[in-house]
């Protein structure tokens, strides 16, 4: 099936697009004021905790928006001990409890133990001939964000090699904390590698410090009087062909640079002023713009993740958790511009976002919605999502335009990940299946190789449009950074 872009104008959707913003920041504000009692919490108990901010409102967007699963693979150069790999798994769940959590919806809504743990199986071991296939099944497979614990792990193994294969809810961990998860099992594995090694494990467990110092280092007294709604709200949506899906089947793709195609843009970014991001989002608006060919003109919308752990003091959460933002950017197509020209307006675009302190909307946003009635919002949420997907398939639905998005989760680690004495040779990051119309690209490095991944829903985006628009981001990259 072919789709049309003909009636569809950037232009003229914008008004409709901020229409729908002010009126979503008005209900916003309607409840800002409103002080919901405080439940006290032992500060020490793994079996129950609040849900930050941030969990909420990931919670919230599940409705309609996305299937909410990070998924990490990391080959190895051998065979790992899968009993230990297994304990490692159920070692991480201590240290970090909200992993072994479920959320619970409430006026006050909190994270719960889940009650029968140890009898659920968080590491599976696949034995296989094909990896790839066994890899692409994993990937394509469901996590049940309401049922299935925070995260799974599953190892295959084929001949002589293992991959471990990993499903982290987003509900409650974003990007960074999937790395820092990461981290975590590897640490765990290496220690019970070593014989006679005792194990202390503190449980870390997220509160209000962190929203707090987040706050206190930028200066701010007062959070709400710093809250500007229309400031990271989008104005326009991509020409983009999808339809809507009844089945949520989510599939993904992946395009790879070369390894030394980094160095290449490196070099190349440091000689203009740019960062390896300024060029992957220049590469990505060209794409789109070759891609979807919008009309000249009219600055686009590219919203950019933001870790909001770049302004605590020490870069670090109390625990892993959600902790991002974001901030767009706007840029319009020109005819017969160049690489270099293309970048230089991204430069000056978030040069301009960096001095906004970016995220930080998001955060002071995150403090409002805390304000509010959960139950009421959660039920607002579920019936906006319903009335939008039952629109979605009356025929004159504009079944053509999108959002689009970035989130570049930067070097996966500094140093090889090692897992006793085998070491994780190649790794990247899998991101959740966006619903259309929006679509989100996910930039990650290991071990010189930069990776662009992203997920959809099957029969909602043609595949082989997906691989075209990599492909292009690729090749932006590959010809511009010369």
């Amino acid at each position: 099936m072919e789709f049309e872009f003909d009636n569809f104008n950037p232009q003229k959707n914008s008004p409709q697009i901020l229409s729908n913003s002010e009126n979503f920041n008005k209900t916003f504000k309607k409840y800002s004021g409103v002080k919901k009692p405080v439940i006290e919490y032992a500060a020490d108990n793994p079996e129950s905790f609040p849900a930050n901010i941030h969990d909420i409102c990931n919670y919230l967007a599940r409705f309609g928006m996305a299937n909410y699963q990070i998924q990490p693979v990391m080959r190895l150069d051998g065979r790992l001990d899968y009993e230990k790999l297994s304990q490692a798994v159920r070692l991480t769940i201590d240290a970090e409890p909200v992993f072994g959590c479920r959320f619970v919806e409430s006026n006050i809504p909190y994270w719960k133990r889940i009650d029968n743990i140890d009898e659920i199986q968080l590491c599976a071991l696949e034995k296989v001939e094909n990896a790839d296939e066994a890899i692409k099944s994993f990937l394509e497979s469901p996590l049940d964000i309401d049922r299935d614990p925070m995260v799974k792990l599953k190892l295959i193994r084929s001949g002589s090699y293992d991959t471990i294969c990993l499903k982290i809810n987003h509900i409650c961990c974003d990007g960074a904390g999937t790395k820092e998860y990461i981290q975590l099992l590897s640490e765990f594995y290496n220690a019970l590698e070593q014989k006679n090694n005792v194990l202390s494990i503190t449980p870390r467990i997220a509160g209000r410090k962190d929203q707090d110092k987040l706050v206190e280092a930028l200066g701010i007294k007062d959070p709400k009087s710093e809250w500007k709604p229309l400031q990271d709200a989008p104005r326009t949506v991509w020409p983009f062909p999808w339809k809507p899906v009844l089945k949520n089947d989510s599939r993904y793709a992946m395009c790879r640079m070369p390894q030394s195609q980094l160095d290449v843009m490196s070099r190349y970014g440091k000689a203009r002023g740019a960062t390896i991001n300024d060029l992957i989002l220049t590469a990505y608006y060209r794409a789109m713009f070759n891609f979807s060919h919008p009309l000249y003109g009219i600055p686009m919308d590219i919203s950019t993740t933001v870790d909001l752990r770049r302004y605590l003091p020490d870069n670090k959460t109390e625990a892993i958790r959600n902790f991002s933002g974001g901030f767009i950017t706007r840029i319009e197509r020109i005819k017969h511009e160049p690489f270099a020209e293309t970048l230089s307006r991204v430069v000056k675009a978030t040069s301009k976002a960096k001095k906004q302190n970016p995220g930080l909307q998001n955060a002071i946003g995150g403090e409002i919605v805390q304000n509010m009635d959960f139950l009421s919002l959660f039920n607002y949420f579920k019936i906006q999502a319903k009335t939008t997907e039952l629109i979605r398939h009356f025929p004159f639905f504009p079944c053509n335009a999108g959002s689009s998005g970035l989130s570049n989760l930067g070097i996966i680690s500094k140093s090889l990940i090692k897992f006793g004495n085998n070491t994780v040779t190649d790794a990247y990051i899998v991101p959740p299946a966006i619903s259309s119309p929006g679509f989100l690209l996910l930039a990650g490095t290991y071990n010189g190789v930069l990776t662009f991944s992203t997920s959809y829903y099957k029969g909602s985006i043609l595949r082989k449009d997906i691989e075209k628009l990599l492909d292009m981001v690729k090749t932006e990259l590959m010809e511009g950074c010369v």
